[in-house]
């Protein structure tokens, strides 16, 4: 199950914000950022992987 991130704060709670005519928009809930293309991972390893964070060694 993939996730959309923010590309502003990395936040993980991003929503669709609008579409149709403009072309589909998201928005962070944590920052409010508006973006058209958010960052998207497939798992959270890979997710945690980007952030830097080795999840075994913690």
């Amino acid at each position: 199950m993939s996730f959309r991130v923010c590309i502003a704060c990395k936040g993980i709670r991003v929503y669709p914000y609008a579409g149709f005519m403009t072309g589909q928009r998201y928005q962070c809930q944590d920052c409010d950022e508006i973006m058209v293309i958010p960052l998207e991972f497939e798992n959270e390893a890979d997710y945690q992987h980007f952030l830097g964070i080795d999840m075994e060694n913690e």
